[in-house]
């Protein structure tokens, strides 16, 4: 029983696709989502699902299938392929005019999961290696903005000091003072 370990975007598009079809069916809710996919896991992870793992090899497949079935499901969220939806249902009473006021959670397709879904593979494909290659992209600019910054204010600086309207003490000070509040806003975070 050999998982398979790289989450490529096959098996990416496989599970969007999945997950769409089970919410057209309207049978998924954010709770149950992971157990609507499990008779796939031999397609989503590459094995089959043990139903109480016991050794720590069937854990990890476990564990694995439930990471990426939780990704795949963000992931259509964030696609807005599909959202969550709270109505409002009344279970039956014995008394009459009596009923209690239930609230149900259950995913809908949206229109833009109505037409990812006619799409052909490809262009699939494309739409969500494009959505992740940005979402990359910004996880990369978000880590290095403190080295963007600086290099920005350097210049800016330099630009500004060279047409002598202001005064190499000037900048310096509003460096320090530029740090300084950056410093604090990272300590209060």
């Amino acid at each position: 029983m050999e998982i398979e370990r790289k989450f490529s975007l096959k098996i990416k598009l496989y599970l969007i696709n999945r997950i769409i079809e089970e919410t057209a069916a309207e049978r998924l809710n954010k709770y149950n989502y992971t157990s609507r996919l499990r008779p796939d896991s031999k397609a989503i992870i590459g094995a089959e699902l043990i139903e109480e793992p016991r050794t720590h090899y069937e854990q990890e497949i476990s564990a694995a299938f439930s990471a990426r079935c939780r990704i795949a499901f963000e992931l259509t969220q964030t696609l807005k392929l599909i959202q969550n939806e709270t109505i409002r249902a009344f279970a039956p009473s014995n008394i009459p005019g009596g009923g209690d006021a239930i609230w149900i959670s259950r995913c809908v397709t949206t229109k833009a999961g109505r037409i990812y879904r006619r799409m052909p593979k490809f262009i699939q494909g494309l739409a969500l290696s494009l959505t992740l290659l940005s979402q990359k992209f910004s996880n990369v600019l978000s880590r290095y903005k403190w080295l963007t910054g600086l290099i920005s204010f350097t210049v800016l600086s330099a630009k500004v000091w060279h047409s002598g309207l202001i005064d190499k003490v000037w900048i310096g000070i509003s460096a320090v003072t530029g740090l300084a509040v950056v410093f604090l806003l990272s300590l209060w975070r």
